[in-house]
């Protein structure tokens, strides 16, 4: 982000080290607000977020709990794009709350993709003043752990002071909206891939495991609060292990999910959800897509479906989204000894050297694809040339399982 700080200051802006507090006293006047007030409003959001069922009624909440809080005149919540290679904002899950002539997004939406490097590298908030435009920003990272899920900006003119109260609540709001849509995430795909014949068996493993360890998580979020005003680096460290126990949550849940296939599966089976899914993905684009099919098709374990699914789903995802090709193929070829799945397009391909990088890299698309392919027994391949378009192929035996 240095590289952008010279930019910025070239182009009438100041970039500040966000931890020089001096500077930006002389600039931003701020008058008392008592601790109290944090305290109050994180409980308050608490109860508010309870209640949220998806990732965007999470995103709304947080939004208008920073703004309500901080006062400030333009707040906005961005997402990574979950299906790109890389840290990529997707504006189709962007929030903002606040007038759209103040602050408009040609100011700060040009930069959202640097500012998330920012925050990202060192998981410290990013302070930004235009005094040309005679405005600040902070942005505070959306995280849970090294997972990068969006960044939270608060926006306001220099003569609206940033308190340290702002500051704090807008940090560990941060934290607990990463929280909120990992739940919110992982409570969607579930309800997604549920079948009615397990859940009582879901019910009752969720009730043994990841209820317990969510209750322990909320106990945990209330200590760190109270622990804000006393001793903010103890509440670092608190949220900091409720970020472990979230993780291990959230495997537990994808794992008890692995052997489900989505309602589509159960009504169209694997060869119908996936022509399906290329029509939807397709459409309104100016992608063609096509699915081909080769071999006796055969039946295969529920899990074996979803994978699969879940595999043509996200690959024909990332070739619409961002490979900027014309024509995306799915090819579904069964066999005595089991299925290969292929997407190809012809799109901008990869750099080369870069195939393996993404695909174990924090690139959750490709990773997402490769994790289902191995618990299912299977292999993915991935095979692409800078300018020819992208190959993946996925290699699932039958009876892997």
């Amino acid at each position: 982000m240095r590289d952008r700080a010279g930019r910025l200051a070239a182009s009438g802006h100041t970039v500040w080290p966000f931890g020089r507090r001096a500077r930006k006293r002389d600039l931003l006047p701020k008058p008392p607000v008592g601790q109290l007030a944090l305290i109050t409003a994180l409980d308050s959001v608490s109860l508010s977020i309870s209640s949220a069922s998806t990732v965007q009624e999470v995103l709304a909440i947080i939004v208008e709990a920073a703004k309500r809080f901080t006062g400030t005149e333009k707040v906005v919540v961005c997402l990574v794009d979950e299906f790109a290679d890389g840290l990529v904002m997707d504006e189709t899950t962007m929030v903002v709350r606040g007038p759209r002539s103040t602050h408009a997004q040609d100011w700060w939406g040009q930069h959202l993709s640097e500012i998330a490097d920012d925050v990202f590298a060192d998981g410290r908030p990013f302070f930004d003043v235009d005094r040309d435009r005679g405005a600040w920003l902070l942005a505070v990272p959306v995280r849970v752990q090294d997972q990068p899920l969006g960044v939270l900006i608060a926006i306001n003119a220099v003569t609206h002071g940033l308190l340290p109260e702002h500051t704090a609540f807008l940090s560990i709001l941060g934290a607990f909206a990463a929280v909120s849509i990992a739940n919110a995430r992982l409570a969607e795909e579930a309800r997604y891939a549920m079948l009615a014949g397990e859940r009582e068996r879901i019910a009752r493993e969720m009730h043994d495991g990841i209820s317990q360890s969510l209750f322990s998580i909320s106990l945990g979020m209330e200590l760190a609060k109270k622990q804000v005003p006393k001793d903010s680096v103890q509440a670092m460290r608190t949220l900091d292990d409720l970020e472990s126990q979230l993780t291990a949550s959230a495997a537990e849940l994808r794992r008890l999910i692995y052997d489900l296939r989505p309602v589509k599966l159960r009504e169209l089976g694997l060869v119908g959800s996936v022509q399906t899914w290329v029509r939807e993905a397709t459409r309104g684009s100016t992608v063609h897509g096509r699915t081909e099919v080769t071999g006796e098709v055969r039946s295969l374990a529920p899990a074996q479906e979803a994978c699969l699914y879940r595999v043509a789903k996200e690959a024909v995802s990332n070739a619409v989204r961002h490979s900027d090709a014309t024509t995306v193929k799915v090819r579904i070829e069964y066999s005595s000894g089991g299925v290969l799945l292929t997407v190809s397009d012809d799109g901008n391909g990869f750099v080369p050297g870069e195939t393996r990088s993404r695909l174990e890299g924090t690139g959750a698309g490709l990773r997402n694809m490769n994790e289902r392919m191995v618990a299912e027994g299977g292999r993915l391949e991935v095979y692409s040339t800078p300018g020819t378009g992208t190959l993946i192929r996925a290699t699932l035996p039958i009876g892997a399982t």
